[in-house]
Order: structure tokens, then C-alpha cells, then sequence
């Protein structure tokens, strides 16, 4: 899975691609609707996309992002201090303890 969030002058959104060994595609674009940053942005897209992969009983899935922050939270290297980013990782946490490999 690629995930990736974004702040706009119009708005927040995000994206991801579901991609299969075999190389098929499921893309999935998503518009945020509450003020927030960029972090939000890009914790809402991996998120989404877990719970995407979920849904779709996928077991075993790789996460790539290009938020140096969210990867390096989430993968336990940095301490999330703010309580809504601590609260974010818990969730990826908890989300990804339904996969057989995340």
C-alpha cells in the first residue's frame, strides 16, 4: 500500500494505492472535512488504507509513505508526544495487529 496526505489552499485530502503481487491496482482518493495539518492528512491516509486492506481480508501488507514523521512514529523509532499523534499511532498500532505481517 502507498499512502499519501496533503494540505491545500482548498482543502485537505488523501490517497491510496492498493497494489497485489500480481500488480493490480485499487486506487482511493479521500477528502478530509475538518481543519487539521499535513501529519493529520497523512495518518488519516494510512488509516484509511488499513482499514481498506481490512475490509478486503488482506493479511499481509507493506506500508509506504513519504511522511518521515508518521513512518518513523508508527515503525517506534520516534516518541509521538502531541496526544492526537499519540492517539494516531495507537490506532495504526492496533489496526495493524490484524494483519499476519505489517
Amino acid at each position: 500500500m502507498h499512502f499519501d496526505g496533503s494540505k491545500m489552499r482548498l482543502g485537505l485530502g488523501a490517497s491510496i494505492v492498493l497494489s497485489s503481487p500480481k500488480g493490480d491496482r485499487l486506487k482511493y482518493a479521500l477528502q478530509i472535512h475538518f481543519a487539521t495539518s499535513n501529519n493529520v492528512a497523512e495518518y488519516e491516509a494510512l488509516v484509511h488504507g488499513l482499514l481498506l486492506a481490512k475490509e478486503l481480508d488482506i493479511r499481509c501488507i507493506l506500508c509506504y509513505g513519504d511522511s518521515d514523521m508518521v513512518v518513523q512514529r508508527c515503525s517506534g523509532e520516534w516518541d509521538a508526544r502531541d496526544p492526537n499523534m499519540a492517539s494516531y499511532r495507537f490506532l495504526v498500532q492496533k489496526l495493524s495487529g490484524f494483519f499476519a505481517g505489517c
